[in-house]
């Protein structure tokens, strides 16, 4: 019986800010050409898998199927975040997942290299599944890290040990404790059992959030394998991790060390540490022109001459250039701080992704803002109206194909439109190159949830 996988991708990732956002989050961030989401889904593709199940949220949909266009898989889209113990079951209830099915949980932000040991060793551990065990595939601690949860746990046969107690993330003095005793890893986040023990489990030590997930999900709405749970149910439910629900109160919880590599990137050191860097030690992207730079992580969307420097950490990205210490980067203490004082470049990138293609913000004025629209072959935008603003098209590159309440109007290069206020509009774009357009945007508001979507084939309508 071939193994189901299930990818959690609703994380927020605010240690790697700027490049990741609240609406871009660090698991749609590359890390040697592929987004932390790819990674995740190779390392569970392979003839001993089963197709993907993703889980995540509403505001990461658009992206998630942007990153899975080529890929059999179905999304869990939960109307509200709840944490992971509503995010597992939901999935674990899905009428496709066979009962004593196994089924591998894991991240959509950790890296493993060592694709094939990983795969080797969770094939291995089918032969131990019953209808009670969990597993964890734990990780030995090679420093005291104060920034992953620790499990304790003792030898049961040569093959996994009994989890016997979980620890929170340690401060600094009780991290160093914990790593000399080899009983004590880090909890990888990585769980493996069935169908039945899972569902066995979260009858018995979470009856009410059982009841809640299943009715959320049997009054669910599924189109094109997206499986968008009921809110009236899910909003009931009590926001709490899998490790807080089922693990720490379970008698069924085993682990093992892990085989494989295994890196968390959670901070811009760890992403630095894992990223493809050059004779001097030094990751650069972008236009970059450097002397005498080393120990350094350089990105930018700009042209940037940097000399005679080490251990730094610049990252720019349009909107907000961050300056630190590579070693020494407090961005965790200082967050809360930035969310507050400039709470939009928090939130997302000047650069936001659509189904249709991504727009770009150029520039912001006061009842005007101008945007750049890329639109990829084939897409069309939905047909919708705005209540407080009109827009002027400028076509800068392809054709566009323009629907204005009921004219049908194709723009060539150059070409320009204006839609009223209240028009109904839309822009399709039927070649086979991309369609560039600038929008400038004039009203009393104009935010992106000024839109009334008629029709949609994404449906968002």
């Amino acid at each position: 019986m071939k193994i189901k996988p299930i990818i959690l991708c609703g994380g927020e990732g605010t240690r790697l800010w700027p490049e990741s956002r609240k609406k871009h989050p660090k698991q749609f961030i590359k890390i040697n050409g592929k987004s932390l989401l790819k990674h995740a889904i190779d390392r569970v593709t392979g003839v001993n898998f089963d197709s993907i199940t993703i889980c995540s949220n509403a505001n990461f949909l658009d992206q998630i199927k942007e990153e899975t266009k080529n890929i059999n898989c179905k999304i869990f889209v939960e109307p509200d975040k709840k944490n992971t113990a509503a995010a597992i079951l939901a999935a674990i209830n899905d009428d496709d997942l066979i009962f004593y099915q196994p089924v591998i949980i894991i991240s959509s932000d950790h890296i493993i290299e060592k694709k094939l040991v990983f795969q080797k060793q969770i094939k291995k551990f089918c032969n131990y599944l019953d209808k009670n065990k969990i597993f964890i595939f734990g990780i030995k601690p090679d420093y005291p890290e104060t920034g992953y949860g620790y499990l304790y746990s003792k030898r049961v046969n040569k093959n996994f040990n009994k989890v016997i107690k979980f620890v929170e993330k340690p401060n600094l003095s009780l991290a160093k404790k914990l790593i000399k005793n080899s009983n004590y890893l880090w909890n990888s986040g990585i769980f493996f059992s069935n169908k039945s023990a899972l569902l066995n489990e979260f009858s018995v030590l979470q009856t009410k959030l059982a009841v809640q997930v299943c009715d959320s999900y049997i009054n669910a709405k599924l189109t094109n394998n997206i499986v968008t749970l009921d809110n009236k149910y899910y909003s009931k439910i009590n926001s709490i991790s899998f490790d807080h629900a089922i693990l720490e109160k379970s008698k069924n919880v085993y682990s093992s060390k892990l085989l494989s590599d295994w890196k968390d990137v959670g901070s811009w050191m760890q992403k630095w540490q894992i990223e493809k860097k050059d004779k001097d030690n030094n990751f650069i992207r972008g236009n970059i022109f450097k002397s005498n730079i080393k120990n350094s992580y350089i990105s930018s969307t700009r042209t940037v001459v940097a000399s005679n420097l080490k251990n730094i950490l610049a990252v720019d990205n349009n909107d907000v250039l961050y300056l630190s210490d590579l070693n020494n980067n407090n961005l965790k203490e200082i967050y809360p701080l930035i969310s507050k004082k400039f709470p939009k470049i928090i939130d997302q990138h000047t650069t936001t992704q659509r189904p249709w293609g991504q727009f770009t913000n150029i520039f912001v004025g006061k009842n005007f803002q101008v945007k750049e629209l890329v639109v990829n072959p084939g897409a069309v935008l939905s047909l919708q109206k705005h209540k407080y603003r009109s827009e002027n098209w400028v076509v800068v590159e392809g054709k566009a194909n323009v629907t204005l309440n009921k004219k049908n109007i194709l723009l060539d290069k150059s070409d320009s439109i204006f839609i009223p206020q209240g028009a109904v509009h839309r822009i399709e774009n039927k070649q086979k190159n991309l369609l560039k357009i600038i929008e400038v945007q004039t009203g009393s508001y104009l935010g992106e949830d000024d839109i009334i979507r008629i029709k949609d084939i994404y449906g968002r309508a």
